[in-house]
């Protein structure tokens, strides 16, 4: 309605510039039209405040967070759904339960990183994903490459995740001044005695492909002669798995078999220890650690022994990780010692030090004295 602002009156036609009642000025009728360009301007104001539009790859378009992490964490989720499968591998439930539990979290920390509201970041707090998660999530990942490998799309969906997470984190929680990947040295695993713990780990690690458990034989009686008729079986023993989805029983390798997930972390985390610089500061009780590992490794080779390839060609391999395990816990200074490449790098600076033609203070010898003297008392006159 088009009012008069001195007293009030309705003005019977909008377009009358002068009240008919007061004769006031009316004021300026605006057309609904007019109002249009102002509603576009907020509504452009709104969607301008939901944030810049996105520019980059377009396969992480759809991804929360465009984080390539938490689309490799995707990828191993539905690895590990695959292995709930009786005929596809698995870890287990205590590390599929490690790897959702830490594939939240990770998730949680890339949303909480790129400002995207989501309710993984409102009840998870902050301080429940640190920096060191993320890494331990990805050296997981990686750890559990072997377990998984088969014929079946499950490995490579499991390797997928794994890359994306290892390309994505690498910039972020290891590299830099301030990353993780400092305080390792992987040379030094093909030096000094950390050498035996290089070559028993990947003969342990080479002997879990190998056969452990032998198929079971199927034996069966016969009772009577042919002349009695067709035979029949007795006492046959049923397959110990399931015969329609899991297929008939077969050999079983060393990453089939119970508590081989927990095997594997645990040999490869003793590489990892020893990869450790001789500056970075550790507990005391950690050099306890690589034989802890050892006694595990070989109580489940012992409890899983068989007359076969993969057994005995494990047991080999845990001899040299003992030895280097003994000489940890002894504190052996094998261990501590600088590299061979640091010593000769001191002793060339040692000698540049010095000068070219060595200490410009030269010790004469003791006898000179005498020397001069008798040079002296030679010469006539």
């Amino acid at each position: 309605m088009h009012r008069c602002p001195e007293c009030g009156e309705v003005a019977a036609e909008p377009k009358l510039r002068y009240c008919e009642q007061c004769g006031a000025r009316m004021p300026e009728y605006k057309t609904p039209t007019a109002a249009s360009p102002v509603v576009a301007e907020d509504e452009r104001t709104s969607v301008e405040s939901l944030g810049p539009p996105y520019t980059g790859p377009l396969w992480l378009k759809h991804v929360p967070g465009h984080s390539p992490s938490v689309l490799g964490v995707f990828l191993l989720l539905a690895a590990l759904g695959l292995s709930i499968l009786p005929a596809l591998a698995g870890l287990g439930p205590f590390w599929s339960f490690v790897m959702l539990a830490g594939g939240v979290l990770v998730v949680a920390r890339e949303l909480r990183a790129t400002g995207e509201a989501h309710p993984l970041t409102s009840w998870i707090p902050g301080k429940l994903h640190p920096p060191f998660v993320p890494a331990a999530y990805t050296a997981l990942a990686v750890a559990f490459v072997l377990p998984l490998l088969e014929l079946s799309p499950l490995p490579l969906l499991w390797m997928g995740g794994t890359a994306l997470l290892a390309w994505d984190q690498w910039g972020k929680v290891f590299a830099g001044p301030e990353g993780y990947a400092q305080h390792f040295e992987p040379r030094a695993l093909t030096r000094g005695p950390r050498l035996l713990a290089l070559v028993g780990v990947g003969v342990c690690m080479l002997a879990l492909f190998f056969t452990w458990l032998p198929a079971p034989r199927m034996p069966v009686s016969y009772v009577g002669p042919s002349s009695y008729g067709p035979l029949r079986a007795q006492n046959a023993p049923q397959p110990a798995t399931d015969v329609l989805y899991g297929g008939m029983p077969s050999a079983l390798s060393g990453h089939e078999l119970p508590v081989a997930s927990t095997v594997v972390v645990g040999l490869l985390g003793l590489l990892v220890l020893l990869m450790l610089r001789p500056e970075v500061e550790r507990p005391e009780w950690l050099r306890f650690v690589p034989a802890g590992v050892t006694v595990i490794a070989l109580t489940w080779a012992l409890v899983n022994l068989r007359m076969e390839v993969g057994p005995i060609a494990f047991l080999v391999g845990v001899v040299p990780l003992g030895v280097v395990a003994v000489f940890l816990a002894l504190g052996r200074d094998e261990f501590m010692t600088p590299e061979p490449e640091e010593r000769y790098d001191a002793g060339e600076e040692a000698s540049e030090g010095d000068g070219v033609y060595g200490s410009p203070e030269q010790d004469w010898p003791s006898d000179s004295s005498n020397d001069v003297t008798a040079r002296d008392e030679d010469m006539p006159g």
